[in-house]
């Protein structure tokens, strides 16, 4: 049976059409605009000099503050900062602090939510909301707000509804998958800040009430305060920026892990991440973001910040102090720096 193959400009294989599905014009006009050619004509030295002025550029920006309200992350170094380059063919290039292991917080969310979809398929989404909320990450109002209460997997309490429809016989079972999905997504060494862990379980009363909502809407697919906690552990998990790069390029690889070569999730859930990341991936500011980035990008108040250039690379900063929406200060001054540089903006004419 005759297999369209879809081959980019620098001989990378992109994707296999079989006969049945019909390619219009208008498809590889898609495909074309998608898959521009300008970050594969870079070269290891050219990121290397991008990584390299970026971080000159804005080392010395001070502005921002850590998280204060999880007591761990309000002890982190302020001064840390690194900047790592995972592409699709693995090739790593980092600057600073870029192997010392920080809390991912919310960037565990599209992660989770991938896992989700794994487990359910795409009914999923019709059971969790898609849009973005226009409200603070924490935000008990718009749950109420909304007419069937519904909300996105990038904020808190869809993040939470989400982990409740982890697959496992037991608790202990639905956080080893979780944790397991995180690994194959990265190098194999991610694990959990058991102080992180103890501090957000500590100090979580708001999350307890936004579940106890959740629940009281009957929109948990399980036990609310065990989702809750995985949903916390989830948070609590410690990486390195270049980690938290690899991941990134596998989600840009369609979902195999350029080092491991291992499929972890299959292309259609991760269309759906990564439009997700760009919906809501910087809460009340994802509009801003997309218009002047427009990379799907996942902030953490843990101070890292991943932007998915899908079949491209990923670009992950990681930077403690944050702005009032809970996004890293010089994390987003560096990638809209890169974006623009790089020419990454996903509808940006290509030349």
């Amino acid at each position: 049976m005759d297999i369209l193959i879809i081959i980019s400009k620098t001989g990378k294989e992109l994707m296999k059409i079989k006969p049945y599905i019909k390619c219009s014009y208008l498809l590889f006009l898609s495909i074309s605009a998608f898959v521009s050619p300008s970050i594969f004509a870079l070269t290891n030295a050219e990121i290397k000099q991008g990584l390299s002025e970026s971080y000159e550029k804005f080392k010395n920006l001070n502005t921002g503050k850590n998280a204060d309200y999880i007591p761990e992350l309000a002890k982190v170094n302020s001064s840390l900062f690194g900047i790592a380059v995972v592409t699709v063919d693995g090739k790593i290039e980092s600057i600073g602090n870029a192997d010392i292991p920080f809390s991912i917080q919310s960037i565990s969310k599209p992660l989770i939510y991938g896992l989700a979809l794994k487990d359910n398929g795409i009914v999923l989404n019709k059971k969790v909301g898609l849009n973005a909320t226009g409200q603070k990450f924490n935000s008990i109002q718009a749950i109420e707000i909304n007419p069937n209460h519904l909300q996105n997997p990038m904020v808190n309490a869809g993040a939470i509804q989400v982990t409740s429809f982890i697959k496992g016989k037991t608790s202990a079972e639905k956080w080893e998958r979780s944790l397991d999905f995180v690994r194959k997504l990265s190098d194999g060494k991610p694990y959990l800040g058991e102080s992180v862990y103890k501090s957000e379980t500590s100090t979580n009363l708001r999350n307890q009430a936004i579940t106890r909502l959740l629940n009281a809407y009957g929109m948990l697919a399980s036990d609310p305060m065990d989702a809750l906690d995985r949903y916390t552990k989830a948070c609590s998990i410690m990486i390195t920026t270049k980690q938290l790069g690899l991941i990134g390029a596998t989600l840009a690889n369609n979902g195999t892990n350029p080092i491991s070569k291992q499929n972890v999730i299959e292309p259609m859930y991760v269309q759906d991440v990564l439009s997700e990341m760009a919906v809501n991936g910087l809460y009340e500011t994802s509009g801003d973001w997309w218009v002047h980035v427009g990379i799907p990008s996942k902030s953490g108040v843990g101070g890292g910040l991943l932007a998915v250039v899908p079949y491209k690379m990923a670009i992950v900063v990681f930077s403690p102090p944050l702005d009032q929406a809970g996004n890293s200060v010089r994390a987003q001054e560096v990638i809209n720096f890169l974006s623009k540089k790089w020419k990454l903006h996903y509808l940006a004419q290509k030349q």
